[in-house]
């Protein structure tokens, strides 16, 4: 496998600033598809917009909305700061969007073990879970986006109508794995947003759960229980400070013990770079962060594997 396939447990990221004031910030390589000089584009205004959209921009003849990332992050660019600003192209959950920063400076590479929880809750609110590495330098702090929390914030009706499509999900043809019914699901999760939703869509089906910041404490709980019938399913984001989903998928299925439980990756990197290297570790299912529907239908066929793999 590649090294630097996502499955090598480590995240390639690209590493840009605001301007010269402003930290690092670093986002995930594999959720990039492009990044232009933002004076080659013109932007088109969206009527009623909130705070952080711009407009539109076209790119590979489709408009993707143009996020001000500075302004969400509390600050604003000079005229002459915005001439020289770049835009990155991104896809998350297969959503397109493209986020105005300041200057590219490197792309790096680090093992999920160097990737690190920042949190300072005395100053900063709780939902703004960031993660942290540190560049080459050895002293530079690079602050990790959380993706997802900027899209609840920046695009708040695609979170909502997730939300609502959990509260309005049909229930009535569906059959519920005993083994689910009777067992406690366990989660690795580090977005709080994504872990409201699962905790709202586990609730809906009135499923047992336990969710566990990343990948450590989850591996933890499972050495510590005796009897692992209780164990349904475990579900897993890939991207996770510190113990990645790789290293979850790894260390599960090459241990005898816990080889048989079920692994259901949740993730919002949904290309099939992502599919293939998880299923080449051994994860028995791969759902994105989007679709309800779709998280019903391969939690039921993971929670009956080896019966059937939930692969498509």
């Amino acid at each position: 496998m590649n090294e630097n396939s996502p499955a090598a447990n480590a995240l390639k990221l690209i590493v840009f600033r605001i301007n010269e004031e402003q930290p690092f910030y670093g986002i995930n390589v594999f959720k990039t598809f492009e990044i232009q000089r933002a004076k080659h584009f013109r932007i088109s205004e969206v009527p009623r917009a909130n705070e952080y959209i711009e407009g539109i921009v076209y790119i590979r003849n489709q408009p993707v909305p143009l996020v001000n990332l500075p302004r969400w992050l509390k600050t604003e660019l000079s005229e002459q700061e915005e001439r020289n600003s770049s835009i990155i192209f991104c896809n998350f959950n297969n959503i397109q969007i493209a986020l105005r920063v300041g200057g590219i400076h490197q792309i790096i590479t680090r093992d999920w073990q160097d990737v690190l929880p920042l949190k300072f809750h005395e100053y900063m609110p709780v939902d703004r879970n960031l993660n942290y590495t540190l560049l080459d330098d050895g002293s530079s702090v690079c602050l990790i986006l959380d993706v997802e929390y900027l899209l609840t914030e920046v695009l708040p009706h695609e979170f909502s109508e997730i939300q609502e499509d959990v509260q309005n999900l049909p229930l009535n043809n569906v059959e519920i794995p005993e083994s689910l019914k009777n067992g406690t699901i366990l989660v690795a999760e580090d977005s709080r947003s994504a872990q409201l939703y699962l905790k709202n869509f586990f609730e809906k089906l009135n499923l047992s759960f336990k969710i566990f910041e990343h990948g450590g404490p989850l591996l933890e709980y499972v050495q510590g229980i005796s009897d692992l019938s209780q164990i349904p399913l475990i579900i897993t984001d890939i991207e996770m400070p510190i113990i990645s989903g790789h290293e979850v998928i790894r260390q599960l299925k090459s241990d005898s013990r816990t080889k048989h439980i079920p692994i259901l990756v949740f993730s919002s990197m949904t290309n099939d770079q992502s599919r293939k290297a998880v299923r080449e570790l051994g994860a028995d299912g791969f759902v994105g962060k989007r679709s309800v529907e779709q998280m019903l239908k391969q939690l039921v066929a993971t929670a009956r594997i080896p019966l059937a793999s939930s692969f498509s």
